[in-house]
């Protein structure tokens, strides 16, 4: 971050009858953005949130916008963010467990139906000193859900009961994985990048992702034939900005990054459900629509409760207050409607 001091004109008027202070001199902050993807949906929000602080601050905040992930990939996000490699970034605590492991109640296995509730409930659980702990010992300042998207499951093969997952190769990651692993069911960890040709080979024959958007817009219509379009669980993917360049900001930049910050949590996902429009009706005429039958649905939400609690469990072996932070998201996750 670089802070370019400029004097105003107006300190410069000199008067002997008036006693209002001289102006302070304005500052023209200038942060580094990085996305670890070209532009796109996972970083609507962040858009619209950059756009909205140089709004706000009238040009004196202005973010240097990098794309395409020339500064690292997602895992490596929050230790860039920490060393100052750029200021701000999204990052996934699913990605990052071992830094984030409290963090990561967020991405726990059909907890709601409601995404809407379920970014509010997170963005008031990372302010909680506990989850706030974790930003702060990785040298950030948590600023806002980004993404947030719905995690969903594409087929080769339609998928009824939980026999038929039994058969697939499934390549799930967070809360997806737990689930199945609660039903030992073996999920395969195949990354991002290389997912679209290891299902194209059929090494996997399942994957559970973001959906409808990102399942649209990086091509796994085209290769997958079935689609659950059941929220499985919500990716979350909080916004940060190094805790050194936060701490430098004026107290008034801070006030109106805090307030873009509140308000962007309802909006970053009113942008990506208009962003889904086209990508769900495109990925209905692409795909069969297929679900768990409704006992199926029902097995899996009873081993739900005990993928929950596993969770708590191995924070607590931890050392980490995972029940607590179990029990405080859902209190919090209810109060919003989740």
């Amino acid at each position: 971050m670089k802070f370019i001091k400029t004097l105003c004109a107006s300190a410069l008027v000199a008067t002997s009858t008036l006693t209002i202070p001289a102006p302070s001199m304005a500052e023209e902050i200038n942060l580094t953005y990085h996305a670890f993807t070209g532009q796109g949906p996972s970083n609507l929000a962040t858009r619209w949130f950059m756009d909205e602080v140089e709004k706000r601050t009238d040009g004196q905040v202005k973010f240097n916008r990098i794309f395409g992930g020339p500064l690292g990939k997602l895992s490596g996000q929050p230790e860039n963010i920490k060393v100052g490699a750029f200021d701000m970034g999204e990052f996934s605590p699913v990605y990052n467990p071992g830094i984030f492991p409290l963090a990561n109640v967020t991405s726990l296995p059909f907890m709601t139906d409601n995404p809407m509730a379920h970014a509010q409930a997170g963005h008031e659980l990372f302010k909680t000193p506990a989850v706030e702990a974790e930003f702060t010992a990785m040298n950030q300042k948590y600023l806002f859900p980004g993404q947030w998207g719905s995690i969903q499951l594409l087929s080769h093969d339609p998928i009824r009961t939980i026999e038929d997952l039994k058969a697939a190769k499934v390549r799930a990651h967070g809360g997806a994985a737990e689930i199945l692993k609660q039903l030992d069911i073996t999920v395969y960890g195949i990354p991002w990048g290389e997912l679209p040709a290891a299902a194209e080979r059929k090494v996997v024959t399942a994957a559970i992702i973001g959906s409808p958007a990102d399942a649209y817009a990086f091509g796994f219509g085209e290769i997958f034939s079935y689609w659950d379009d059941v929220d499985w669980f919500y990716f979350p993917m909080p916004v940060s900005i190094n805790l050194d360049t936060w701490n430098a900001l004026p107290a008034d930049v801070q006030a109106v990054m805090e307030q873009v910050g509140n308000e962007t949590v309802a909006q970053a996902r009113n942008l990506l459900e208009e962003a889904e429009v086209e990508a769900h009706a495109a990925l209905m005429e692409m795909t069969e629509v297929v679900n768990l039958k409704p006992a199926e649905q029902a097995k899996m939400d009873a081993v739900r409760d005990s993928t929950w609690q596993s969770w708590a469990d191995a924070r607590e072996a931890e050392g980490l207050p995972g029940q607590a932070v179990l029990d405080n998201f859902m209190v919090i996750l209810k109060k919003h409607g989740g």
